[in-house]
């Protein structure tokens, strides 16, 4: 019991802040602070993403037992925040499988001449959409609403995506590191870059690294297909759909991109966070290279042998 109230106070936490937030109350329901750099505030997301885990997935979970007691709506709507972080799975598939494939000419989506492309731009838009339109009547605004979907990526591809390793590893025995504290002061330099709108890195945690790797990745992929479609080497066509998904992931990684090249106060991004994501970038490189050479080859064997 000690162990599940440690990992689901956090969670606790989070619930009333996005009362407060959301439902916006005249009278101030909690007063506190919260951490404004980056680490602390991935580091803090990290603990809440194993306490919903813990939770989401033994006895208590809100698809069993929160059915029986709350019934069959409202345990959807805790089942979504509850199951969160195992958004991260499919989220670093979408910022890495269509990237690498679009460096290796090898197409994976349907092409925009296909009426199944509409699917996905159903889905897309629908999605995106709902959440802008719902934002916007919270009394949000669109550039808000930009901020909020880039920390929920951020938030995906760092503390969610950690969150869930540590479950899986507790679960099977291997030592993780203990519980870390996040520091909630908050010096006037770092203060003023927060409200100038800079992301706070600064530290050189392993959170980062993920982040950083596919800031990279979609950037090297964007440059490289538009390049290609000027010069009529890819057909748009075919690769419309992984350009797009390139494009949207540079668009977001842009504060990263500032943080590791043009920055020079403390709040950038080490050197050292920098080059293993570079390295780690040309490792899945040269690891798609030769597995989708493999793919084209297998796929002219194919062609080949049904023709004949």
């Amino acid at each position: 019991m000690a162990h599940w109230w440690r990992t689901i106070t956090p969670v606790i936490d989070y619930i009333v802040r996005m009362e407060v937030r959301v439902l916006q109350p005249r009278k101030a329901r909690i007063l506190s602070e919260m951490p404004i750099a980056l680490n602390d505030v991935v580091t803090q997301t990290k603990r809440w993403s194993v306490g919903l885990l813990e939770v989401s997935l033994s006895k208590y979970s809100p698809l069993m037992f929160g059915t029986r007691f709350l019934g069959p709506f409202m345990a959807h709507a805790y089942s979504y925040y509850a199951f969160g972080p195992l958004w991260s799975f499919p989220v670093m598939v979408y910022a890495f499988l269509p990237q690498t494939t679009l460096l290796n000419n090898f197409s994976i989506f349907p092409k925009v001449s296909d009426p199944w492309f509409f699917l996905y731009v159903f889905l897309f838009l629908g999605a995106y959409g709902q959440d802008y339109v719902e934002f916007v009547l919270a009394k949000g605004t669109t550039l808000r609403w930009w901020s909020d979907q880039r920390m929920w990526l951020i938030r995906i591809l760092t503390s969610d995506l950690f969150g869930t390793l540590e479950y899986i590893s507790n679960h099977l025995g291997i030592a993780t590191r203990s519980f870390n504290v996040t520091s909630k002061v908050n010096d006037d330099e770092l203060k003023k870059r927060y409200d100038e709108g800079k992301f706070e890195f600064g530290v050189p945690s392993p959170m980062f690294v993920p982040l950083s790797t596919v800031a990279i990745i979609n950037l090297a992929a964007f440059f490289w297909g538009f390049s290609q479609v000027l010069t009529g080497r890819y057909n748009l066509d075919e690769m419309f759909v992984q350009m797009i998904l390139a494009c949207f992931g540079t668009a977001n990684s842009w504060p990263v991109y500032e943080a590791m090249f043009s920055r020079t106060d403390k709040g950038r991004m080490p050197a050292k966070i920098t080059l293993i994501s570079i390295f780690s970038c040309m490792g899945s490189l040269c690891s798609g290279f030769f597995h989708y050479k493999d793919v084209k080859s297998g796929r002219i064997r194919l062609s080949l042998e049904l023709e004949s």
